[in-house]
């Protein structure tokens, strides 16, 4: 058998290809060495730079410790002297952003607007103690909370590298070294902060709106969503503004008339019966009998007068059961009411409330200036416009009517002296006034007799010519009434005979105990008159509803919060 041939000693595809893998492998095998090594050289870097055990763990949390050297501030007496020390706020975190897991923002609200940067960044172990470290986990936590979550922070007071705009508080900024979570807001709060300092998109204060009102997406939130989430519509530094003016106001009321000899007084919200008549009255059991909640503290005030004061006043609640779901009504009010002896007439009474109304509202705009100029960036409107000392406006209601007549719209070429005007005409008038006097300020006097209760007293002069107009008048602010008052009748005969003019039973519970006040000894001429609170705040502000002005409005259809 023939001999076989030697085998090849040419290399096979297959050895060729498993040698190429292997140098492919062994390179891979060295790149990941590498790489592995890097990542465990930077382990160790990040281990040496951040221990196991968080270093600031008692800087932040709900355990709170601050330094005891640092005193706590208000925002708004931050000054110059902060700088460089340390200070120590409670406030609510109003926004935080973080930069990057080194370094978080927060906007820190106190009250109102007053709202200041606040800044977190991380630290090494700056002592022994590790009093002031700032750690990642620090950092992470502090980016976590909940917008209108209630913090305290200790933090060095600093200048910023330009002014931080989104602040009131533009000129300084928090290094924060400490925050503590006092109390915790929801992860979804009912409606922002930023919706509830928006003008309010709707007044209809209606339960079958509410699904309605929710799926649309609108800038603004309604009334509705307003008052059913009223702990953010009371933080809107919008709304705080517009209480803040409502206490100036108060307090110029107050202050004006102790300085004219009148004296504070509490008239009860509880009697017997109906202080003015009619059905817009609330009752309620009062043990075996029935109760009223008052409609006008008129009775009492005249009670002081009658009682041997010559000068008084009253701030207090104000109930009327009228079925009326407009923006100008509530059920319940507050009133700001006078009454004074007239010595010679009862222009001095007119006068007196003339000089306090002019008194409030020069006032507030001295003394609130920078929350006025906060609720028209809000709610705008035209700068409220007042008569120069001397130039004040009076007309009569038959001025006022004959002014509508020859001047107004069209449709009130026909209006009549004898009978009293309604809003649009309210508001025709004032237009009108504004445009030729060049005030929004005014006063309406001598209104006819059907127009005023049976308590205004007639003045002597028309009665002798049948006309039959009263000694009482009504303020007006941006063509609508915001006081009404008057001289009241003092003589009792005099005052049944009115009584029974208007319908009404002078023995009739309420009627006959007030009456009685006037047989038990002489009482002096006298008159007064009541402020609607919460239309004054609303008209001098420009806000389109009373509502707003109210701290918890009553409507026919609101009994919460």
């Amino acid at each position: 058998m023939a001999e076989q041939a030697p085998a090849s000693k040419e290399p096979e595809a297959g050895a060729a290809t498993s040698k190429n893998a292997l140098k492919k492998a062994q390179k891979e095998k060295e790149k990941a060495e590498k790489k592995a090594a890097a990542k465990a050289k930077q382990l160790v870097v990040t281990q040496q730079q951040e221990p196991s055990e968080d270093l600031a763990k008692n800087n932040y949390g709900r355990e709170v410790s601050l330094s005891t050297d640092a005193p706590e501030i208000n925002l708004r007496s931050l000054s110059e002297e902060h700088i460089g020390k340390p200070v120590i706020l409670r406030a609510w975190v109003q926004n935080v952003r973080l930069q990057s897991a080194k370094m978080a923002f927060m906007e820190l609200r106190e009250e109102g607007n007053w709202a200041i940067q606040g800044v977190l960044q991380v630290t090494g172990d700056a002592d022994a103690e590790n009093a002031h470290v700032i750690s990642r986990p620090m950092v992470k936590w502090t980016g976590a909370l909940n917008p209108e979550s209630f913090v305290v922070v200790e933090a060095i007071v600093q200048r910023p590298y330009e002014p931080v705009k989104s602040c009131k508080v533009a000129n300084y900024e928090l290094h924060i070294r400490k925050c503590f979570l006092i109390a915790a807001a929801p992860a979804m709060l009912g409606m922002t902060l930023a919706a509830a300092n928006r003008p309010v998109s709707s007044f209809n204060d209606d339960e079958e709106l509410r699904e309605e009102a929710s799926q649309t997406a609108v800038p603004g939130a309604t009334l509705l969503t307003h008052l059913d989430n009223i702990v953010i519509h009371k933080r809107a530094p919008v709304q705080q503004a517009i209480s803040d003016v409502r206490c100036e106001i108060k307090h110029l009321f107050r202050s004006y008339l102790r300085s004219h000899g009148f004296k504070e007084f509490e008239p009860p919200c509880l009697i017997g019966a109906a202080s003015e008549g009619g059905a817009n009255v609330f009752t309620l059991p009062y043990f075996n009998q029935e109760a009223c909640l008052a409609q006008s503290p008129q009775f009492y005030k005249q009670m002081e007068i009658a009682g041997g004061r010559k000068r008084v006043f009253s701030i207090g609640p104000v109930f009327r059961a009228e079925n009326s779901n407009t923006t100008r009504h509530m059920t319940e009010f507050t009133g700001l009411d006078m009454e004074m002896e007239i010595t010679k007439d009862y222009k001095e009474v007119l006068l007196m409330l003339e000089g306090v109304l002019l008194h409030i509202f020069r006032g507030i705009k001295e003394h609130c200036a920078e929350e006025m100029e906060l609720i028209r960036s809000i709610y705008p409107g035209d700068e409220l416009l007042l008569p120069e000392p001397g130039k004040e406006v009076r007309l009569t209601f038959a001025e006022g009517q004959q002014l509508l007549r020859s001047e107004g719209p069209e449709e009130y070429r026909n209006v009549r002296d004898d009978e009293d005007m309604s809003t649009p005409q309210e508001k025709a008038l004032g237009a009108l006034i504004r445009k030729k006097f060049n005030t929004d300020f005014y006063v309406l006097d001598k209104f006819p007799e059907d127009a005023r209760p049976f308590y205004a007293k007639i003045d002597p002069a028309s009665a002798a010519n049948g006309s039959k107009v009263t000694n009482a008048f009504d303020f007006f602010l941006c063509g609508q009434e915001i006081l009404s008052g008057g001289q009241r009748i003092n003589d009792p005969d005099e005052l049944e005979d009115r009584i029974r003019v208007k319908g009404v039973d002078p023995k009739s519970p309420g009627i006959r105990e007030y009456v009685d006040v006037f047989r038990q000894a002489g009482v002096p001429p006298h008159g007064g008159g009541g402020i609607g609170l919460d239309r004054v705040v609303a008209w001098c502000l420009n806000l389109p509803s009373v509502h707003l002005a109210a701290y918890y409005p009553r409507t026919p259809k609101r009994l919460f919060p």
